[in-house]
């Protein structure tokens, strides 16, 4: 586990332990808010719940908008909590891998 804490820090250019902390902390509350937000979202758009009740393009469309929803959470608390920086260059990040048509995005 040490292994992988190390290589995060240097792919990641954090330098110490407690700023790794935070990240993860604005990880995770970032997930949870997603997983509170998406129920809701999918009851009042296809009157379905869980994603086993979803046909496969409903699937699909909740998919993408859980994505973005994601994006825009993880920018909104890593903003609050400090790490405007960090967060910018994740999503930067994230979607070149995402989306190839935005590889010449810095």
């Amino acid at each position: 586990m040490k292994k992988i804490w190390e290589k995060l820090k240097v792919k990641w250019n954090i330098e110490s332990d407690g700023r790794m902390v935070w990240i993860f902390i604005m990880f995770a509350i970032t997930g949870t808010s997603v997983t509170f937000i998406r129920q809701p979202f999918t009851e009042a758009i296809f009157q379905k719940s869980t994603y086993s009740e979803l046909y496969w393009y409903e699937l699909l469309i909740t998919l993408v908008i859980v994505y973005f929803v994601y994006q825009l959470l993880l920018f909104t608390i890593g903003s609050v909590m400090g790490e405007y920086k960090f967060v910018r260059w994740f999503l930067i990040k994230m979607n070149k891998r995402m989306l190839p048509f935005l590889k010449n995005l810095e």
